[in-house]
């Protein structure tokens, strides 16, 4: 619940501040992005600008990589509950979701000192997030899906979580095309 609750203020921060970044800045050239960018940026202004734009986005980078161990503790809780007779779909389902899960924290681990005294898009974070973050974001919304989809056919309830898993893929194309940060995307997957 903590983590879900970060998620909704961090994850809004890192995508405007990600705008503030040169790689980021040519994302507000979309209207879909700038619609709700150009407003949340205007409210938010000082946890935005207090100091260069690549320290900012620097530093909400690492706020936002903390959930992704919350979000795997939580999925292992949660795994740790469901019975082992579940089907054969939710074995794999769960055996390909931690394997992303657990992927994705180490490639923020990686990439965290690089961040210390290099420019968030950089070569060396970019390389990371090619060799650790990107397979491991892959693998999560794979397993993810098949996640939602094995626990809503075995009846998991809280319904809605299921739902938000089974929907992950549209959920990202949604944060990525639609609002301009993968981080919008996995916003649903931490609520879930």
């Amino acid at each position: 619940m903590v983590a879900a609750v970060a998620a909704l203020v961090v994850t809004p921060l890192l995508a405007l501040s990600y705008f503030g970044i040169a790689d980021g800045a040519s994302a507000l050239d979309q209207t879909t992005v700038s619609a709700w960018a150009d407003p949340a940026g205007d409210r938010l202004g000082a946890l935005l600008t207090w100091s260069a734009p690549d320290r900012v986005y620097a530093t909400y980078i690492p706020l936002f990589a903390l959930l992704f161990p919350a979000g795997f503790l939580c999925a292992l809780a949660v795994r740790s509950r469901r019975a082992m007779s579940d089907g054969c779909l939710e074995r794999w389902s769960w055996r390909i979701a931690l394997s992303g899960y657990g992927l994705c924290p180490s490639g923020f681990v990686a990439v965290a000192p690089a961040l210390i005294g290099a420019s968030p898009g950089g070569t060396a974070v970019n390389t990371v997030f090619l060799v650790l973050l990107m397979p491991g974001m892959l693998l999560s919304l794979i397993g993810t899906t098949m996640l939602g989809i094995a626990l809503l056919r075995n009846r998991y309830t809280p319904r809605l979580t299921a739902w938000l898993l089974k929907l992950a893929v549209p959920f990202m194309i949604v944060g990525i095309g639609v609002l301009g940060h993968i981080g919008l995307g996995m916003l649903p997957l931490f609520i879930a």
